[in-house]
C-alpha cells in the first residue's frame, strides 16, 4: 500500500465507522446534549465535516497552488505527529481560535436524514481528492500555525487526525447518553 492509499485508508476506515455509529442512533439521541454546554453529537459531526471544508480541505490545496504561504518549517509538534506518528489526546478550546476560524468551525443543528447525506457526501468529496493527492509532493506546502510548513498529504490527513481527536468525545457524549 502506498502512501496515498494508506491515508485514504485510514480516513475511510474512520469515517464509514462514524457513519455507521450515526446511522445506528435514533434522532432524538443525536439532538441531545449531554450538559448545557457540550455538543450533541448531531453538532460533533456537523462540526468535523465544517472544520474539514472551511480549513484543512482548502489549505489542502492552497499547499497546491502559487499563493501557498511557506512561514515557519514543520516544528516538533508537527515532526511528532507527521514524521513519528504520535498521537496525543490534547484538549482545545475554540474560544482560543482566531474569531473566523470560530464562525466557520461552529456547529449548527441538523436534523439526522440531512446530517447522513451530508456526512455520506462528505466522505465521497475527501475520495474524490484522490487523484490531486497522488500528484503531490513534498514541495507542496502551506502554513499551519499549530504544526509549521505541512505538505499538501499532511493537510489531507488532518481530516482523518481531527476525526480520530473527536472519537473520545463522541463516545463520551454516546454513554452519558446510553447509546
Amino acid at each position: 500500500m502506498d502512501k496515498t492509499e494508506k491515508v485514504l485508508y485510514k480516513f475511510n476506515k474512520r469515517a464509514n465507522d462514524w457513519l455507521a455509529d450515526l446511522q445506528a442512533l435514533k434522532e432524538e439521541k443525536i439532538q441531545r446534549r449531554p450538559t448545557e454546554k457540550s455538543w450533541s453529537i448531531a453538532e460533533l459531526y456537523d462540526h468535523v465535516m465544517r472544520v474539514a471544508r472551511t480549513y484543512q480541505i482548502p489549505h489542502f490545496h492552497k499547499s497546491l497552488s502559487d499563493n501557498a504561504e511557506r512561514k515557519k518549517r514543520k516544528n516538533k509538534y508537527g515532526i511528532a505527529l507527521f514524521n513519528l506518528g504520535i498521537r496525543k489526546k490534547v484538549k482545545i478550546k475554540m474560544e482560543e481560535f482566531p474569531a473566523p476560524l470560530v464562525a466557520d468551525f461552529t456547529p449548527q443543528k441538523r436534523k439526522k436524514a440531512d446530517l447522513e447525506n451530508d456526512f455520506i457526501t462528505f466522505i465521497k468529496e475527501v475520495n474524490d481528492l484522490e487523484e490531486i493527492l497522488k500528484n503531490s509532493t513534498k514541495q507542496h506546502k502551506q502554513y499551519h500555525p499549530m504544526f509549521g510548513d505541512l505538505t499538501a498529504r499532511e493537510w489531507f490527513s488532518l481530516i482523518e487526525l481531527h476525526i480520530w481527536h473527536h472519537e473520545k468525545q463522541k463516545d463520551g457524549i454516546k454513554e452519558v447518553l446510553s447509546c
